[in-house]
């Protein structure tokens, strides 16, 4: 009876030891850079300003990518610092598979026309290969007002994705 225990222990460890780091995998990490501008799109936040905008860069999972959307903010985010909120956006990989995300985050206030940016993107979903994907996404970057009415944007992206 010992010896059936102890194998049943061990057959334990052993499906553990070979599950668990298909689960861990699962978590792929993301890299990468954009740059974009902004883009004219139609007022969608209520007692807000609503920013398009388009991007491409490239992002490991991805490779070459575009992409764009749009998200809240206030009025005066080219005076001072501001939230961003109900940020939505889609990605297209090399590929033709697309990521959709949901983000919110902050502007701080501008210095000689140039702001800088953060916010937490949430995979909300996706085509191709990325069907049914989550992750989260750090992007932070530069707003460049000084050049209004064309403003750029650059950034960096960090983070995970699994699908």
């Amino acid at each position: 009876m010992t010896r059936f225990f102890a194998s049943v222990g061990v057959a334990l460890v052993l499906s553990a030891a070979l599950v668990l780091p298909v689960s861990a995998g699962d978590q792929r990490p993301v890299r990468g850079q954009f740059h974009g501008s902004g883009v004219d799109v139609a007022q969608r936040c209520p007692d807000a300003l609503t920013i398009g905008f388009a991007i491409e860069g490239t992002l490991s999972h991805l490779g070459r990518m575009t992409g764009g959307g749009s998200n809240c903010t206030e009025f005066t985010l080219g005076m001072g610092a501001v939230l961003i909120w109900d940020g939505i956006a889609s990605v297209t990989a090399a590929d033709g598979s697309t990521l959709s995300l949901a983000y919110d985050g902050q502007q701080g206030a501008p210095a000689n026309g140039v702001a800088s940016f953060v916010h937490s993107d949430t995979v909300v979903g996706g085509t191709g290969r990325f069907a049914g994907a989550s992750g989260e996404l750090t992007i932070e970057g530069l707003i460049d007002f000084s050049g209004f009415p064309e403003v750029t944007v650059s950034a960096t992206v960090s983070g995970w994705i699994s699908y």
